[in-house]
């Protein structure tokens, strides 16, 4: 076991350069004068940079396309769980890192250690009882609480290397809180943001279009990413301000760019969806600044969107962004919704529209070149991603 003292972002298979991207943004605007140092890649899902406290803060704020920010403490490269604990003992009896408190509690999860020699359960024992172990040779004791700890301890392998790390948020980080309701199938917010980062989306001109709504994920994260809004209030902080280290820090409830004006538009054919996108919106507190229209897909011509938008329209800066449903959520009628996209979409002759596709029929219906086809997965469902010129 080696002391480490890594900042590692962990999103979706496939999004280093976008999850590296949107934090180069914010570090910029959030820390001046910060240099941003290149991260190393692990995999095709995980950054790793150097622990910096302000950079992580900034990350456990405002980074939107991760699912996990961790602080990682410790490494390993033991197979077996007598010496994995052992090194751990010694390492956490050593270290004077301010992460720890006497009484704290603690809970541990692992991830992807199916190569370890013992099972996931052993392995969580041996890393549980070690923390207990090396913390009270420091003179600290800590408490078991599964459900709702001080410290989540997250623990994983990574190219044949067990990695022991504190959990800045603490949680999953695509838990908004602001999804009041969602419909069947829901797309994780973690991926509307990587959806919004890939087609390029451009507040200050572009009018993104979400014809197929649902419960306005996409429509909701495209707006709170063009203000860069805090996903923490008062009242729901993140875990890392418990920690001695951020004991003078304060939550980070400021958007970084709250004058972004971004004209946005969400669209369903289903009532209950309409009012889902709404409440799920008021809850986001971005409600004033989305359109939402109650329309079938195959009504919403460009006059309407005009007439939506008002003096900002500009069919040139059209950008098109859904998730068309699929499987159990259409009951198999897939494929007359997506040939009625094929023909929707041609009355737009300028912009571009992105689609999150979970059924390959519909690259076959769509009957367009897809300028950029990207393979990405909603969860357990593996899919596509595809740009399309108009």
């Amino acid at each position: 076991m080696a002391s480490i003292d890594n900042l590692r972002l962990i999103g979706i298979s496939g999004t280093n350069k976008v999850m590296a991207g949107e934090l180069s943004r914010l570090a910029r605007r959030a820390i001046p004068g910060i240099r941003m140092p290149k991260p190393a890649k692990q995999g095709l899902g995980a950054l790793v940079y150097p622990f910096d406290t302000e950079l992580a803060a900034v990350a456990v704020s405002y980074h939107r396309t991760a699912s996990r920010v961790l602080w990682d403490l410790f490494e390993s490269h033991a197979r077996r769980l007598e010496p994995l604990y052992e090194e751990l003992v010694e390492d956490i009896s050593r270290d004077t890192r301010e992460w720890l408190w006497d009484g704290a509690s603690i809970s541990i999860r692992a991830r992807n250690v199916q190569s370890f020699a013992a099972g996931e359960r052993q392995v969580v024992g041996a890393v549980k009882n070690a923390l207990v172990d090396g913390a009270r040779a420091r003179g600290m004791r800590l408490r078991i609480e599964p459900d709702d700890p001080d410290i989540l301890i997250a623990v994983r392998i990574h190219d044949g290397i067990l990695s022991v790390s504190v959990d800045l948020a603490g949680r999953a980080m695509h838990q908004r809180g602001y999804r009041l309701e969602a419909g069947d199938a829901p797309l994780r917010e973690n991926l509307a943001a990587v959806l919004v980062m890939l087609s390029r989306y451009d507040s200050r001109s572009d009018v993104l279009v979400d014809p197929l709504a649902g419960s306005g994920t996409i429509p909701i994260e495209a707006i709170l990413m063009a203000k860069a809004a805090s996903q923490w209030t008062e009242k729901r902080q993140p875990a890392y301000l418990r920690l001695p280290i951020y004991s003078e820090a304060k939550v980070k409830t400021e958007a970084l760019y709250p004058d972004s004006k971004p004209t946005v538009v969400a669209c369903d054919i289903d009532m209950r969806a309409i009012e889902m996108i709404r409440q799920n919106a008021k809850a986001a507190g971005v409600l004033d600044d989305l359109q939402v229209i109650h329309i079938d897909v195959r009504d919403l011509s460009p006059r309407v969107l005009e007439k939506t938008v008002g003096p900002t329209w500009d069919p040139r800066q059209v950008l098109v962004l859904c998730n068309p449903p699929y499987g159990e959520r259409l009951e198999g009628g897939e494929v007359d919704l997506y040939q009625d996209l094929n023909e929707w979409s041609q009355q737009f002759t300028e912009g571009r529209a992105a689609f999150m596709i979970g059924n390959p029929q519909f690259e076959e219906i769509f009957k367009r070149e897809p300028r950029v086809r990207k393979p990405i997965s909603n969860g357990s469902l593996r899919g596509y991603y595809c740009l399309y010129d108009l």
